[in-house]
C-alpha cells in the first residue's frame, strides 16, 4: 500500500497533477515563501452526510442527535484523511484535522508536501489559509452603555408579556475576538463549565484584546438595560485573535460551538452545545469557506446568526452572511433608518440579504419561550413581525427600501415585543 501510494505521489509531480488541485493564492505564494498555512479539501465532503442525518430516524434527546451527528464526521473524517495524515505524520509537520468540515490545516507545507498531498486522488484541493481582517473596534475603550436599542425593539415590552420573558434556560454563544468575562454587565450569566475556548492560546478564561466581542456579547445578553436576553447564558470561541480571524481559528471554533470542550479543547459534551451563535465577521461577497460548518450547526439545531457586514454599499453582503442558511443581519439608527455603514444587499448568489435588521438576542427570547423551535420558525418570527415603518434608503437590487423584503431592510427592523407576543399565541 505505502509502495502504491508513493508511486501515486511521484507520477503525480511528474505529469504536474498537483499544480491543478492549487488555488491561485497559494500558487503565487509559494512563488515567494518556501512554507505557508494551507487547508486540504477533499472529495468526499459532508454534505451528503448531514442531508442523510437531517432525514433519519429521531433521537432521545437533543445530546444524543449532536453527539450521533459528530461521531458520524469523525467516522467521515477518519476513513477520507487516512492518507494525508500518514504523510504528514511521516513528515513530522504540524497539522489539525478538522471533522466538521472535513478538512485539514497545516501550518508551515513545504511546496514538496503541498505536491505530494495534491497528488492523491481524494484530495480536491490544496489553497492558502484565508485570513479574515477586522475593523478597529471602536468600543474597546469605552464602558457599555445603555443600549438606545432596547427601548426601539420593544425589548422591555417583550419582558413584561404575560408569558414573556428574559432569555431563561437558553444558552448563547459568539465566536468574535473574545469577551471579557469580568464585565460587570456579562459576568453574571456565563456560563461555568464547556464554556470558552481560545484557539490561539488555550487561555484558561475568556479575555478581548479587541472589545469587539464583548460588545457584541453585551448586545445579546449584557445586564443593566444592555442586552436583548440577559437572564440567557453566555459561552464564547475566540475565532479572531485582535484585528483578524485565522481560517484555522474559525473552524476550530465551529467545532467547539457544536461540542463544546474544556478549555484546553477536551473532554467535548455535545449536550453543552449553545441554542445560538452569533458571528459579526465576515470575508467576502461568495465566500462559501465555512458553509459546512454552517450545515453542521443547522443539524444540530444550533440557529446561526451573521453580520452581513460594514461595508455601507449595495451588492456587497460578505459571506458567510450571504449564505440562505443563516439569518444575515444589517444595522440601523436610533431614528431607524440604515446604519450608514450596514452592507447592502443583494447576495452575490442573487438572495435577498440583509434577512432582518436588529441588535442581538431576539431569537433567544423566542427560544426560551419555546426551545423546540425550528430555525425556520426562529427566523420566521422575526421577519413576519417586523418594523416596515422605516426611513427611506437607496434602491438595491432593483427592489425600493419600502417594499419588503429589500436588499436595505430585508424584512425590516425587527421588534422583539410582536415577535415574542406570537410566539406565545403559537404556543
Amino acid at each position: 500500500m505505502i509502495r502504491q501510494l508513493l508511486f501515486a505521489i511521484l507520477v503525480g509531480v511528474a505529469f504536474g497533477t498537483p499544480s491543478l488541485k492549487m488555488n491561485q493564492p497559494l500558487s503565487q505564494a509559494l512563488k515567494n515563501e518556501k512554507v505557508t498555512n494551507v487547508v486540504v479539501t477533499f472529495k468526499e465532503g459532508t454534505s451528503q452526510l448531514i442531508r442523510s442525518f437531517s432525514t433519519a430516524r429521531s433521537f432521545a434527546s437533543h445530546a444524543q442527535k449532536v453527539t450521533t451527528l459528530k461521531s458520524s464526521l469523525e467516522v467521515l473524517a477518519t476513513n477520507t484523511q487516512q492518507n494525508a495524515i500518514s504523510i504528514l505524520q511521516g513528515n513530522g509537520t504540524k497539522f489539525q484535522s478538522f471533522w466538521i468540515s472535513n478538512q485539514l490545516f497545516i501550518k508551515d507545507a513545504s511546496r514538496e508536501l503541498i505536491n505530494a498531498l495534491a497528488a492523491l486522488p481524494e484530495v480536491s484541493q490544496v489553497r492558502k489559509e484565508k485570513i479574515i481582517s477586522i475593523e478597529k473596534n471602536i468600543y474597546s475603550n469605552s464602558p457599555l452603555n445603555v443600549e438606545w436599542g432596547i427601548d426601539k425593539i420593544e425589548a422591555e415590552a417583550a419582558w413584561s408579556l404575560p408569558g414573556g420573558n428574559k432569555g431563561e434556560g437558553i444558552v448563547v454563544a459568539n465566536i468574535d475576538t473574545g469577551v471579557r468575562s469580568t464585565h460587570e454587565a456579562l459576568i453574571n450569566n456565563f456560563r461555568s463549565a464547556k464554556s470558552w475556548y481560545d484557539p490561539y492560546d488555550l487561555t484558561d478564561n475568556p479575555i478581548d484584546l479587541n472589545g469587539h466581542g464583548t460588545h457584541t456579547m453585551g448586545t445579546i445578553a449584557g445586564s443593566g438595560g444592555i442586552g436583548v436576553a440577559p437572564e440567557a447564558q453566555w459561552i464564547a470561541c475566540r475565532g479572531c485573535y485582535q484585528y483578524s480571524c485565522t481560517e484555522e481559528a474559525l473552524l476550530a471554533c465551529g467545532q467547539f460551538i457544536t461540542c463544546p470542550t474544556d478549555p484546553n479543547g477536551e473532554n467535548p459534551d455535545c449536550s453543552q452545545a449553545p441554542n445560538v451563535v452569533s458571528n459579526s465577521w465576515g470575508f467576502y461577497p461568495g465566500a462559501t469557506f465555512y458553509d459546512e460548518v454552517i450545515d453542521t450547526w443547522r443539524a444540530a439545531g444550533i440557529v446561526p446568526i451573521f453580520a452581513v457586514h460594514n461595508y455601507g454599499s449595495c451588492d456587497f453582503v460578505t459571506g458567510p452572511g450571504d449564505n440562505i442558511n443563516v439569518i444575515g443581519v444589517g444595522a440601523t439608527t436610533e431614528d431607524d433608518g440604515i446604519a450608514s455603514f450596514s452592507s447592502r444587499g443583494p447576495a452575490l448568489n442573487g438572495a435577498i440579504k440583509p434577512d432582518i435588521c436588529a441588535p442581538g438576542g431576539v431569537a433567544a427570547l423566542l427560544l426560551s419561550q419555546n426551545p423546540n423551535l425550528s430555525y425556520d420558525e426562529v427566523k420566521d418570527l422575526l421577519q413576519n413581525n417586523a418594523e416596515r415603518d422605516l426611513l427611506a434608503a437607496e434602491t438595491c437590487g432593483g427592489i425600493p427600501s419600502d417594499v419588503f423584503p429589500n436588499n436595505v431592510y430585508g424584512y425590516g427592523r425587527v421588534n422583539a415585543r410582536e415577535s415574542l407576543a406570537n410566539a406565545i399565541n403559537e404556543n
